[in-house]
């Protein structure tokens, strides 16, 4: 049996005309689920996930982080342990910050 999880993340950002970067806004973020598995398992009422939901949500960006790295290695964009650096020093920068999660869907 296979089944897939989808982890989603969308990213809101501003550009101010003149600026070299964009700030960032705000983050949304979910899990789809497929059949046969029960989505009940992993998306509460709220349709955000439960405790089961988060660890796959996270196996889902890991992974997929994991992939990006190997693929921009491989294609020379850029070299994966600086790539990984990078993630880290992010992940750093996140959690300086004070963070507001709100239910988030997609269309």
């Amino acid at each position: 049996m296979q089944f897939k999880f989808e982890g989603r993340s969308v990213l809101t950002l501003e550009h101010k005309k003149g600026d070299k970067t964009s700030t960032h806004v705000k983050t949304d973020f979910n899990l789809e689920v497929t059949k046969p598995l029960d989505r009940k398992q992993y998306l509460g009422e709220d349709d955000m996930p439960t405790a089961i939901g988060c660890k796959a949500l996270t196996q889902s960006f890991v992974q997929g982080l994991i992939g990006n790295i190997h693929y921009a290695h491989q294609n020379g964009h850029w070299n994966d342990a600086e790539h990984v650096k990078y993630i880290i020093e992010e992940l750093k920068k996140g959690f300086v910050q004070i963070a507001n999660t709100f239910p988030s869907t997609f269309d």
